[in-house]
């Protein structure tokens, strides 16, 4: 039997780290849905009884100009309960929900979603007005037969510009490249000690695998980012052990040059239990540290045992801070959000057709693990996976299904066409399905969170 007694305190401090981060996050998601929806029913003159955050039993409550505001036991949702909202209370008393055109009804329900991706769209403008760090277009690897090597780039040149267009960022080389096969490109490079230089390089056209595993057609000149300075030290691992640091830049493992996680990878991870030397660059000096990987067995692709060297350290490039005014930020940020509801759009449609595997689906204990991870990487990281399900929970809402937001709205539009309500047998037969289908979701969701945590 394990006794609390024999938990290490900084285990203890970090459990109880994640849940506070987990519930926080989770509560202004809620807060600001709920938020949506409260003030479009008070702008439509429409009585709100309860706003509440959380389920079940009442911890606390408030009483202000008519709702009652609680704080519940379950802080797993939330909801807003209006006057004649309920199948059964409908009434054509003035203040109440159902005595409501179907317009404000429609603006009703659609305030929720809309509150959170603005809550997004507000996140991400804070995010680029303070500055984030983000990867610098500084080469790390070149590879082997590559338009970039045969076009003469080296590792260590900065690319400045391309067609003349200014290049900050190493996504921005990447969208440019992407978007670019077969054409010729002018790169304006800087180089150290020669300064800057211009070279026409021509990226290949080439198909790769996207993030949901299709095949696309991009352009591609065969460079990978300069990745080498430790970001991140595993707790009793051989790095850790060894006296590596936070900031420290691996430039070799015995005779290989290290640039990112391909060179690291043979010089190295190949080699578990060997002894090896890696040379640092820490601060402005440079020393060796003996090193030996830790033999630890994974499975490979084919599901084959599979025996590395465990290091025990992340790798980050280099960095620069990408940082507006507040128009700039305010753009920025309008991009950041429709990139993101494009993305989380394009994954529930293709999850709601299988597309994307049912394992895949995650619940509250998937999000309390990336709350936990994302909070102890930093606040910023922690908002802006805020910023992410703030939008995933709001277009999740605008899914069709009877019971969410969407099924409302579709109730509704259905009145405005027919010029008269969906007959309340009909709605109650659709409600009853629509719960049916979020119940099922919910468990299947915490399987899956209970089998991650199993395997």
């Amino acid at each position: 039997m394990l006794e609390i007694s024999s938990i290490p305190l900084d285990t203890v401090f970090a459990f109880g780290f994640k849940i506070f981060a987990f519930l926080v996050g989770l509560a202004a998601l809620i807060f600001v849905h709920e938020l949506g929806h409260f003030l479009a029913a008070r702008k439509c003159g429409v009585t709100v009884e309860k706003f509440s955050i959380g389920f079940g039993k009442k911890i606390f409550g408030i009483t202000s100009r008519g709702t009652e505001f609680i704080l519940a036991a379950i802080p797993l949702g939330g909801y807003v309960k209006m006057k004649g909202e309920e199948l059964g209370e409908e009434t054509p008393e003035e203040g109440s929900f159902s005595a409501a055109s179907p317009q404000h009804r429609i603006l009703i329900a659609f305030a929720g979603p809309f509150f959170n991706i603005l809550f997004a769209l507000v996140i991400y403008v804070f995010v680029y007005l303070v500055g984030v760090e983000t990867l610098s277009p500084v080469v790390g690897t070149v590879k082997t037969n590559s338009p970039a090597l045969k076009a003469g780039l080296q590792t260590g040149d900065k690319i400045i510009s391309i067609n003349n267009k200014p290049i900050q960022f190493w996504s921005e080389l990447q969208n440019k490249v992407y978007d670019s096969p077969g054409e010729k490109l002018n790169f304006q490079i800087e180089r150290l000690a020669k300064g800057i230089i211009s070279l026409e390089i021509t990226p290949s056209s080439e198909k790769i695998k996207n993030l949901f595993g299709e095949t696309e057609q991009v352009g591609l000149i065969g460079v990978i980012p300069l990745n080498n300075t430790i970001s991140y030290i595993k707790k009793d691992s051989a790095a850790e052990k060894a006296g590596l640091q936070l900031n420290d830049r691996i430039t070799a493992v015995g005779n290989t040059s290290i640039f990112g996680w391909l060179d690291l990878r043979p010089a190295a991870v190949d080699k578990p239990g060997k002894s090896l030397v890696f040379k640092i660059q820490r601060n402005d000096t440079e020393i060796l540290i003996p090193l030996t990987p830790t033999p630890k067995t994974i499975r490979d692709e084919d599901g084959k045992d599979l025996v590395i060297g465990e290091i025990g350290i992340g790798m980050g490039g280099r960095m620069v801070l990408e940082q507006y005014g507040l128009i700039g930020s305010i753009k920025r940020a309008l991009k950041e959000t429709w990139d993101m509801t494009s993305l989380i759009t394009i994954s529930v449609q293709k999850m709601l057709f299988g597309s994307i595997a049912a394992d895949q689906i995650g619940g509250p204990i998937l999000i309390f693990q990336i709350y936990g991870e994302q909070a102890e990487q930093g606040f910023y990281e922690f908002i802006r996976l805020t910023a992410l399900l703030s939008i995933n929970l709001g277009l999740i809402n605008l899914i069709p299904i009877p019971i969410l937001d969407g099924g409302h709205i579709l109730f509704f539009l259905i009145e405005i066409l027919k010029g008269k309500p969906v007959s309340e047998k009909n709605r109650e037969i659709a409600q009853q399905v629509g719960f049916f289908m979020l119940i099922s979701l919910m468990v299947f969701a915490f399987y899956n969170d209970i089998l991650r945590v199993i395997n």
